[in-house]
């Protein structure tokens, strides 16, 4: 945004936003005339707001996760084999699936703001609970936190799509994703390698501890900064009155939630309950999420399993690595991860407007997003599979192996923030409980690797385990070209109460 857009919308607090356009961009949704509307709000305080969500993503990511690396330990205190320390990856990401639906409503009463503060202070309740589970006996009790960090620890992250789209405009949304779910992403990445590093020469519930920390200064960020960000343009009598002292805005925000979100009816909450499912059952949804279950559920289960890989003795086909070298081995993970920010910041909006302007005289389809995806789905993410594969089958170089996880995670993660973006776009209305399903499809196929992947490699050799992925991911993208082709007749099969979308928007002004 251009210095005379921002000041346009800064200024809409003091007069009508009639023609509100700048040279190129025009603003969708049109901000109302209400200083609190949101999309009337600084850039700063946009900033700030966004800011928090992003480390609320980041700690929520890091905790459920953060014993994905110290298997030996594990393995010796409760006298489980490593693939079956790693199901408690798998309970963390079954809890990061399942959360998501329970909180939805609830946010709709409490607020989403609210929500967020408590799911961080219950995570950081399930991390203690992990951290204390050192007896032989406490295996059961030790997946069971990690199940329940996951629960509430993904919350902030399916929460956060709801508060961007009330916060920016359409034209600001792509970089917005990008960055809400790089932090959520980045998070599930580096919370198995700091606790690798704390955890490496300790007894390893030192490194849920270190998570509490980080929680309990996310909680504090939480109660100073987030704001509810709900608001009805259409009439502003239905939105109630906010306390303007800091401390009664405060507890009226966190702990007296449902007096600053609008008012709502059980009946609308349980619809709020049920949208995510209808959502998941209309056809744009299952296509894209047939690509993001397949695309992005093979770096889940790179992920998961590359613990288990580079942990076991070479005799058995392993790369001996200690738990300090696994987690110096999890930065090409950091980089791939870094590339993806940049990619995404570059072309995650610019790439989508340039094609509205070329191809439809600056109207808007949501299915000019998916062209983003050309590069790191179908050529980078089976490639790196490949890769993977081999290394693994003829035993080459663990320099090898990490080139294949970079290129894996550059391929997988830059689909995530376009594809949440786009299926929020086909449901404007609800984008929380659209974030919900699309995450719940890429989580889904990860969590369950773990348990048929030993018969998947007994059955036709590791490498063409991962071989057989990278074909199925190339398959995969056939499924985002005919979005491209098709969106918007396969957009108009759903349901009518949960339809909507920006397309046809002038957004690009020629």
């Amino acid at each position: 945004m251009d210095v005379k857009e921002s000041k346009d919308v800064e200024s809409s607090t003091s007069k009508p936003v009639t023609a509100a356009h700048d040279e190129q961009f025009v603003l969708v949704p049109q901000p109302s005339t209400h200083p609190r509307d949101p999309l009337n709000w600084s850039l700063r305080r946009k900033y700030v707001i966004l800011s928090v969500l992003c480390l609320a993503s980041f700690s929520g990511a890091i905790a459920p996760l953060s014993g994905q690396l110290n298997l030996a330990d594990q393995e010796k205190l409760y006298h489980k084999s490593k693939i079956q320390e790693s199901y408690a990856n798998s309970a963390a990401l079954a809890g990061m699936a399942a959360g998501p639906f329970f909180f939805a409503p609830i946010a709709h009463v409490l607020g989403r703001s609210s929500v967020i503060f408590w799911c961080i202070l219950f995570t950081l309740v399930c991390q203690i609970w992990g951290a204390v589970m050192t007896h032989p006996n406490d295996y059961i009790a030790y997946i069971i936190s990690r199940l329940f960090a996951g629960f509430f620890g993904a919350v902030p992250t399916v929460l956060g799509p709801r508060i961007v789209t009330d916060l920016f405009f359409l034209h600001q949304r792509g970089r917005a994703f990008t960055v809400l779910h790089m932090a959520f992403l980045f998070g599930t990445i580096a919370g198995p390698t700091f606790s690798g590093f704390v955890s490496a020469r300790s007894y390893f519930p030192v490194e849920f501890w270190w998570t509490v920390g980080l929680l309990g200064f996310t909680l504090i960020c939480c109660f100073c900064f987030l704001e509810e960000s709900g608001f009805d343009r259409e009439n502003f009598e239905r939105n109630p009155e906010i306390p303007s002292g800091v401390v009664a805005n405060r507890f009226a925000t966190f702990f007296f939630g449902q007096s600053v979100v609008l008012p709502t009816t059980w009946k609308e909450t349980a619809k709020i309950g049920i949208t995510p499912f209808l959502i998941g059952i209309c056809p744009v949804t299952i296509i894209m999420g047939i690509f993001t279950l397949i695309s992005f559920g093979f770096y889940v289960g790179v992920n998961a399993l590359t613990p288990v890989w580079l942990q076991k003795p070479v005799a058995e086909g392993g790369y001996g690595f200690s738990l300090k070298q696994n987690a110096a081995f999890t930065f090409c993970h950091w980089i791939g991860i870094i590339f993806v920010q940049f990619f995404g910041h570059y072309l995650n909006d610019r790439l989508p407007l340039a094609l509205a302007k070329r191809w439809n005289g600056g109207a808007w389809k949501p299915e000019y997003r998916l062209h983003v995806l050309w590069l790191p789905s179908l050529v980078i993410n089976p490639i790196g599979l490949g890769i993977f594969g081999a290394a693994l089958q003829y035993h080459l170089h663990y320099m090898v192996l990490a080139l294949a996880v970079f290129l894996v995670t550059i391929g997988s993660l830059a689909s995530v923030p376009v594809t949440v973006n786009y299926v929020v776009e086909c449901f404007t209305r609800y984008p929380a409980e659209a974030g919900i399903v699309i995450g719940a499809y890429r989580i889904v196929y990860g969590l369950t690797i773990t348990f048929y992947i030993d018969p998947w490699v007994a059955a036709v050799d590791v490498g063409w385990v991962y071989g057989m992925m990278a074909f199925f991911a190339v398959f995969s993208f056939f499924f985002v070209m005919l979005l491209m082709w098709k969106g918007h007749a396969i957009r108009g099969i759903q349901f009518a109460s949960i339809s909507s979308s920006e397309e046809g928007e002038k957004l690009v002004e020629e």
